[in-house]
């Protein structure tokens, strides 16, 4: 076996004939701990004799200037997979690398992502849903670079790629008129001020069909369900609960609690209008035929990092804003009123 050029702190501490721990906390000054002077001195002539060399120590986050983070809710939601992938296949065009952080709309976790973009220092942020710290968010993006994808809150000082939620419901309210229903159950996630698509959506199709009621879990409740299948889940259990009440349609704040609902009410022989928002692609598969909106998710995903891209090579201070037209894709799961029947 040939013999080693490097010199290590092993090599040093078996020549004194001390510890191996001793050498290593005295070559890199550690100030936790003390030695006697001799020792110290003795330590340090000897690593020089010897030719010793510290190891150069890479910085943690020394590729962070090609990477951008993706803040989203869950990637168990399709949604946020389907825009995450385009993300990907945009910025792998410029070696530009793509870190994902789920916060599961949990306030800790938003914090600590907030924490953790401060030391890593990324090239630039994209944030997949409203955030909840905006006065927060607003001091990082002084720093980094930072975009929303869809709805963005009044407050939030940073480029936006956004999605019109009120549109979007008044589309599928339209829709669902033309073909006769009048009594809609808008089932959801939980709803409080920060959700302002799941809100716009509601008070979208309510605008055009004014006997439309929406039902909603609690956070707590809704966090009790798998993570894996929380949305869907939730679609499914709300829908069961007001099987009773006669309703003409059903539409899901998004396309995973309308695949729920459509769970249910096959389960139940019930055959009623459903339909949801986001087009993603399980809504396309041949035994489901989900009617849905789609705002253009994965355009947006790869406009944000041509956007991005861009802030890092300039010195602009403009911010930008964009607005993606919602378009309506009528497959076979809504229909004319007079073909919906219940048992």
């Amino acid at each position: 076996m040939g013999k080693r050029n490097k010199i290590t702190t092993r090599d040093i501490a078996k020549a004194l004939n001390v510890s191996q721990s001793t050498v290593s906390m005295i070559l890199s000054d550690n100030k936790n701990v003390s030695f006697k002077e001799e020792t110290v001195k003795l330590v340090k002539k000897t690593a020089k004799q010897m030719g010793y060399k510290k190891p150069e120590v890479k910085k943690r986050y020394s590729n962070t200037k090609n990477t951008i983070v993706v803040i989203c809710s869950n990637l168990s939601n399709s949604y946020y997979s389907m825009v995450v992938s385009s993300i990907i296949e945009q910025a792998s065009k410029t070696k530009t690398q793509i870190l994902t952080i789920s916060t599961l709309r949990k306030d800790e976790l938003e914090k600590h992502a907030l924490s953790s973009l401060k030391l890593l220092k990324p090239c630039g942020i994209i944030l997949l849903y409203p955030p909840k710290f905006v006065d927060e968010w607003n001091a990082l993006s002084k720093q980094i670079p930072c975009i929303i994808i869809g709805d963005k809150p009044k407050n939030l000082d940073c480029d936006s790629i956004e999605l019109n939620s009120f549109k979007c419901g008044n589309l599928l309210g339209n829709h669902l008129k033309q073909l006769g229903h009048k009594k809609i159950a808008y089932i959801s996630s939980p709803l409080d001020t920060t959700e302002i698509g799941r809100n716009e959506r509601y008070e979208g199709v309510k605008s055009v069909i004014s006997n439309t009621q929406v039902f909603f879990s609690s956070s707590k409740q809704f966090d009790m369900y798998p993570i894996e299948k929380r949305e869907y889940e939730n679609g499914y259990r709300l829908t069961k609960q007001i099987l009773g009440d006669k309703y003409d349609a059903y539409i899901g704040n998004n396309d995973m609690t309308a695949l729920g609902i459509l769970a249910c009410l096959k389960d139940h022989n019930i055959k009623i209008s459903v339909a949801g928002f986001d087009n993603i692609p399980e809504t396309d598969f041949p035994q489901i035929q989900l009617t849905t909106v789609d705002h253009g998710a994965c355009e947006k995903g790869k406009e944000a990092v041509d956007i991005l891209l861009e802030q890092t090579k300039s010195e602009r201070k403009r911010i930008v804003h964009m607005e993606y037209e919602p378009q309506l894709i009528i497959r076979l799961s809504t229909f004319n009123r007079k073909k919906s029947s219940s048992q």
